[in-house]
């Protein structure tokens, strides 16, 4: 395992860092032996990560600056737009960020732009790089023929094969940054469960392989059903398992009828796009009458709400009628003027339905938050107050629920005391990446790992590495 001091001496080089391994406290070590270090990473919860880990370790933040490529492409691309030609504003679409990946490699090619970028840094940190496209490779490559340039990254992480991350390891990024080395230790499990740590380490070099897994030999619960729905997944011992707990399917489409099924007891967690609650605000603010806004809050209650049928033979729940009869009657007030101060009043009832269980809270409370800054003029539509509710939340980070259901990709990164994987024979029908997929489902649990499958031994192809 390479050292931070032999790490921060090299001019190019590429780091393996397997899920768990200690990867963002490596890179915070080397940044911080140098005079000004730039880390790249690609999502905004990267970002914060990195920070939290720099600020831990007491490296002030003048030592290095930390952004998305995208992000950081977007400033260099807009200082120097002769050049670069960026798209106007925020790129929409897969042309626009090709246009503004290469725009900023052309821009790198002028020297008074080498000049800026290698006065402003001594060391370039590129992490997740199992991420990158063939263009951010080529800006990585590029940014290393002028400073110093470290990437940092792992095969069995890139599960973005469908949106062009399939770079080779060893045909096209060894080429252009040579190994310099594997992360060894488990470091998430060290004081959690070592046993599980090692486990999932040899696990991974079982995957790569694509050899068997046997789900009934190791330190992991096996349950034994197909059924993807099997509640006792779910709630079996769940009074003994304190912490955070992630249950992990890769179907998004999925996820939302688990979260259902668990009665909100496990929520579903939402893109960082907040497509859903961009599409309810554009129906808002494309229905100014009473009918049209109705519609669009049916929906999107309909999507978030599990409603509970009464047990026949039960008495009559005369509250919860009382809020009915009320949220009926505020419903006809949604046309008046921007309709915010009706629909904040609609939403709090709907809280109180006591045979209602909200089990996509994030889209909920966004969106509450968004009719609230349409309520007080902060914003002129429903869509300007989402946009402003999606920014906020891209800047802070979001805060899971304790109990999360969702898919690999948008745990990736993530760590949780306790995993479920219903039905993990799942996996094998992905179009791509299936054992990438599994191995970063495993990889989040840090204290317990419970697998359901209706066979103990999984197998999926050899992955592209």
């Amino acid at each position: 395992m390479p050292e931070p001091v032999e790490l921060a001496a090299m001019k190019i080089g590429a780091v393996v860092a397997p899920a768990g391994h200690g990867k963002t406290e490596i890179i915070a070590k080397v940044a911080a032996l140098g005079r000004r270090a730039l880390i790249l990473t690609h999502t905004h919860a990267g970002v914060h990560a990195i920070r939290s880990r720099l600020k831990r370790l007491g490296i002030s933040h003048h030592a290095m600056a930390v952004d998305t490529i995208a992000g950081w492409c977007m400033r260099y691309a807009n200082a120097f737009p002769g050049v670069a030609k960026p798209p106007e504003g925020m790129p929409k679409n897969g042309g626009e960020w090709d246009q503004l990946y290469r725009g900023t490699i052309l821009a790198l090619m002028v020297q008074a732009v080498r000049d800026v970028v290698a006065s402003s840094y001594d060391k370039i940190l590129i992490d997740e790089y199992q991420d990158c496209n063939l263009l951010q490779h080529e800006l990585a490559v590029a940014l290393s023929d002028i400073v110093p340039t470290l990437i940092f990254g792992d095969p069995m992480q890139g599960i973005f094969e469908f949106a062009g991350a399939t770079l080779s390891w060893e045909g096209q990024i060894h080429g252009s940054f040579p190994f310099a080395g594997s992360l060894e230790t488990p470091h998430r499990w060290n004081e959690k469960n070592p046993e599980l740590g090692i486990w999932i380490a040899e696990t991974r070099e079982k995957l790569m392989a694509g050899e068997p897994i046997d789900l009934a030999d190791g330190p992991i619960t096996f349950r034994q059903t197909d059924d993807v729905f099997d509640m006792g997944l779910f709630f079996d011992g769940i009074d003994a398992r304190d912490g955070t707990q992630a249950a992990i399917h890769c179907r998004k489409g999925t996820c939302y009828q688990l979260a259902r099924a668990t009665s909100g007891g496990f929520q579903a967690i939402e893109e960082m796009a907040a497509g859903r609650l961009q599409s309810f605000a554009e129906a808002w603010d494309s229905s100014p009458d009473n009918a049209g806004r109705l519609a669009a809050v049916k929906s999107l209650i309909n999507e978030c709400v599990h409603k509970k049928q009464a047990k026949e033979g039960d008495a009559p729940d005369l509250e919860d009628e009382a809020v009915a009869a009320e949220m009926n009657a505020i419903a006809k007030t949604l046309g008046d003027g921007t309709g915010a101060v009706s629909l904040r009043k609609l939403f709090g009832l709907a809280r109180k339905r006591s045979l209602w269980r909200i089990f996509r809270g994030e889209i909920w409370r966004d969106t509450e938050r968004a009719i609230a800054e349409l309520e007080s003029s902060r914003c002129e539509t429903m869509a300007e107050a989402a946009a402003n509710i999606r920014q906020r939340m891209t800047n802070s980070g979001r805060r899971l629920p304790t109990r999360t259901v969702s898919t690999p990709l948008l745990l990736k990164g993530l760590e949780f005391d306790h995993v479920v994987i219903p039905n993990a024979a799942h996996f094998a029908n992905e179009d791509t990446a299936q054992a990438k997929l599994f191995y970063v489902a495993i990889s989040r649990a840090t204290r317990t790992l419970t697998i359901a499958s209706s066979n103990r031994l999984l197998k999926f192809p050899k992955p592209k590495v």
